[in-house]
């Protein structure tokens, strides 16, 4: 989803807030907590802060080789009512603060980030599961190319490394049959220098291949 869906969620939230008789609450929005936007509404009694924020996320899943970590972007948005005190429709700026990480939470949506859309500027957002697909697929690709195990390959390139055997010490008489296996690595140094080499494994020794 565009952003423009989140815009609209969260005025459908402000709507229905308004539909049960609170009034926007000025006084009380003023400064900056780090969020995108915030309205108070008030119903005279209790102050309701509706609030979407920029939010963060990570875990991982597996143990070993197969754990698979995962950060997630988010927009939040919250809707909360004030624990400390305020005074409802006063013209004074300089109150009390009402703190975002203080608020008793009465409902909340997260809409991740799963991507671009149409430009870098342009982000498309979805559901956790979506963001999780999206990370896995973009990490399969990775490991698919990029995977230091390396990948066997078939048995034509047993017989295309089999000039570059026989060159190596005592290994003149090496026959096809006793090449085991050759694996293809995509290898990424320290630097973050990428390059590609191949492992044959031959009579009981192994040779690399640059």
């Amino acid at each position: 989803m565009k952003f423009e869906t989140i815009n609209r969620k969260f005025t459908e939230v402000v709507s229905e807030w308004i539909g049960k008789g609170y009034t926007i609450n000025t006084a009380t929005m003023s400064g900056h907590q780090g969020e995108i936007a915030k309205i108070d509404l008030t119903d005279g009694k209790d102050l309701i802060r509706i609030l979407l924020g920029p939010e963060s996320a990570h875990e991982h899943t597996g143990e070993g080789k197969e754990t698979r970590f995962y950060d997630f972007d988010l927009v939040a948005l919250t809707v909360g009512k004030a624990t400390g005190r305020f005074f409802p429709n006063s013209d004074n700026t300089y109150g009390d603060t009402i703190w975002n990480d203080s608020l008793e939470e009465l409902y909340r949506e997260e809409f991740y980030q799963i991507g671009y859309r149409n430009g870098r500027y342009s982000k498309w957002y979805g559901t956790k599961e979506e963001a999780v697909a999206q990370q896995d697929k973009r990490w399969d690709r990775y490991r698919n190319r990029w995977e230091p195990e390396g990948r066997p390959l078939n048995e034509a390139a047993k017989e295309i490394v089999l000039p570059f055997i026989r060159r190596q010490p005592r290994c003149k008489s090496v026959r096809l049959s006793e090449i085991e296996r050759v694996t293809k690595h995509h290898i990424e140094s320290r630097t973050g220098k990428r390059y590609v080499k191949y492992t044959i494994k031959a009579r009981g020794q192994v040779f690399d291949l640059h």
